[in-house]
């Protein structure tokens, strides 16, 4: 609940702002599911790749709550099964993209728990990577 609370604070003080551009153009872009920043120079790609999947600095990438769900559907933990996952919440950190991301709780069957980042505002774009220490199974293929 008191996630819940943080976003409609943001998305209010968003609405409450004048003039063009700022937060205005970043929450609405994600209200209508895209990133603020749909892509990055060659340099700030290379920069986020220097970070593991999965990171704050590198989430996964995901179209929309489904995609976040599809993805977890098709990752598999060292010892070959599905994980147990659970959204914890958003956090207000904002990806390379602009966004504000969801982070998950994975866990396999031995330890640790995994904190995985995902922001899930690209359209069409499907994760074929998998996280560090994890598989993933292709598209349609779970």
């Amino acid at each position: 609940m008191k996630s819940l609370s943080v976003v409609l604070l943001v998305l209010l003080s968003g609405c409450a702002s004048s003039g063009g551009g700022g937060d205005d153009d970043v929450i609405t872009k994600m209200m209508m599911g895209q990133a603020p920043r749909g892509q990055l120079s060659a340099a700030e790609t290379a920069e986020v790749e220097k970070h593991p999947l999965g990171s704050i600095e590198n989430p996964v990438l995901a179209e929309g709550p489904a995609g976040e769900q599809e993805y977890f559907s098709r990752l598999r933990c060292p010892e070959g099964k599905q994980p147990f996952f659970e959204r914890g919440g958003s956090v207000m950190e904002r990806s390379p993209y602009g966004s504000i991301m969801d982070v998950y709780e994975v866990v396999c069957d031995a330890p640790p728990r995994y904190s995985v980042f995902i922001d899930m505002y690209h359209p069409g774009h499907v994760e074929l990577r998998a996280i560090p220490g994890f598989t993933i199974v292709a598209p349609g293929k779970n």
